[in-house]
């Protein structure tokens, strides 16, 4: 286990875009943070207006066809959509270029960026994944336990029949982000556990924004539920613990969405380390694939150091920046032992090569990525970006599409972006950086053919 800071927060929480203080729940007549700004969601971009005294969300401009989606907590989900497989390079459509051969660029030692980071224990930028994370490779065994509450009943409706869209949503989306298969095992309490007391007696309500946020209460509220099913629920292999309450919970009575993943919640069958729960409007699709992210190790890679007013700092991709552009970068899908080993090409040696990278967001086994380690804690990493997949929202960000050239620097200190854009590269177009000159000398439906040489 890595250092532990004793003033180190062990809880995270889920920006819901570039423009958006954490979890805010962007939909037409919620409340927003500030006049002008925008944030994509539902397939609208939406703007901040003034209406009154209050910062309201506009009815929002569409920018892509809408989606169908799962049933939701909320009258307006941001909806998940299906992936897109990219299509299969034909003689038609394949690069011209004559590529490298993998077998010289196969050696992947060098390029498993070690974590430089000493802050954080629960997640991380680089190798190897925190004890108590989650291998969803191996298998994520997930335990939902319903909460209602005296003065806010659950009715006649399981917690399964109400939360079942976005465990569906979740495994959707983290599934089609691996080449390699995962298992994702969902196990539903069916009655509600209803506490003793009212609601608000809790002490769960508040914004963590407006330092209203209790830890403990949290914690201790869990613990106090788990405690109470302990008896009729087999917590036998699970490594995930999903609260989830009635629909109408507000903000004044559950306010924060919390991930724990740095806490201890024993059972009669073991221990488990790693807990979601979620009230008022927080408890979304996108919310909870980035919070499960985390559990699976990662880290946020945007700049949280102002966590009511974050930054993409540099970076872009990826549902750990932000839930617009959500296929992971394909170094969290190597981090996370997510591609086969003949889909990340590792630059040991100065000689000039060429590297065939298919989109991302395909569903393929082809190559994904090529990586330069520049040290034991810093990386020059490529890899190719269309409006595929979960990121078809690229389809208006023609900017961010094209060969993508990234720096990781694992040594960048914890709620600041160790990940970082350098350039998006379109074809014939070059950048020298780290000592090396790529070039994109091919584009096309089959992805970028990047040229990678010594400068």
């Amino acid at each position: 286990m890595k250092r532990t800071l004793a003033a180190l927060v062990a809880i995270t929480f889920l920006g819901s875009s570039l423009s958006l203080p954490a979890f805010a729940a962007v939909k037409a007549g919620a409340t927003c943070p500030k006049a002008g700004k925008t944030s994509v969601a539902s397939g609208k971009t939406f703007t901040c207006i003034k209406s009154g005294k209050k910062l309201l969300w506009n009815k929002g401009v569409v920018i892509a066809k809408p989606t169908t989606t799962s049933p939701s907590l909320t009258p307006s989900p941001s909806p998940t959509p299906a992936p897109t497989p990219a299509p299969t390079p034909s003689p038609a459509n394949s690069p011209i270029s004559e590529l490298s051969t993998a077998s010289l660029f196969s050696s992947l030692e060098k390029c498993k960026i070690v974590d430089g980071d000493p802050q954080t224990t629960n997640m991380t930028a680089g190798f190897p994944i925190p004890t108590g994370r989650i291998d969803l490779v191996k298998g994520a065994k997930v335990q939902i336990i319903g909460v209602d509450f005296p003065d806010k009943s659950a009715g006649s409706q399981t917690p399964e029949q109400l939360y079942k869209g976005i465990t569906s949503s979740v495994e959707k989306f983290w599934s089609s982000q691996s080449t390699v298969p995962v298992k994702m095992d969902w196990n539903w309490k069916t009655e509600w556990l209803t506490m003793p007391n009212s609601i608000k007696s809790y002490s769960l309500g508040g914004s963590f924004f407006q330092g209203k946020f209790n830890g403990d209460a949290y914690f201790n509220f869990a613990r106090n539920a788990i405690s109470s099913v302990d008896s009729s629920v087999d917590f036998s292999g699970v490594n995930f613990l999903f609260i989830v309450f009635p629909p109408g919970v507000t903000n004044d009575e559950i306010g924060t969405f919390l991930v724990h993943t740095q806490g201890t919640y024993s059972t009669n069958e073991g221990n488990i380390y790693n807990l979601i729960m979620a009230g008022g409007n927080y408890a979304t699709y996108d919310t909870y694939i980035h919070e499960f992210g985390h559990a699976l190790g990662l880290t946020d890679i945007r700049d949280t150091e102002d966590l009511g007013n974050q930054k993409s700092d540099g970076m872009f991709y990826d549902v750990m920046n932000n839930p617009t552009y959500p296929e992971l970068l394909v170094w969290h899908r190597f981090l996370l032992g997510f591609l086969e080993n003949s889909q990340i090409h590792c630059l040991n040696s100065s000689e000039s090569s060429t590297h065939w990278l298919v989109p991302v967001e395909s569903l393929t086994n082809k190559l994904k990525g090529v990586i330069i380690p520049v040290s034991s804690t810093e990386a020059i990493i490529m890899e190719s970006r269309r409006a595929l997949g979960f990121d078809a929202a690229l389809a208006s960000r023609n900017d961010l599409t094209g060969l993508v050239v990234y720096t990781l620097d694992s040594k960048v200190p914890y709620r600041r972006s160790p990940v970082k854009v350098v350039k998006v590269l379109k074809v014939n177009e070059s950048l020298v950086i780290g000592g090396f000159k790529v070039t994109n000398i091919e584009s096309g439906t089959f992805g970028d053919v990047v040229k990678v040489e010594k400068a």
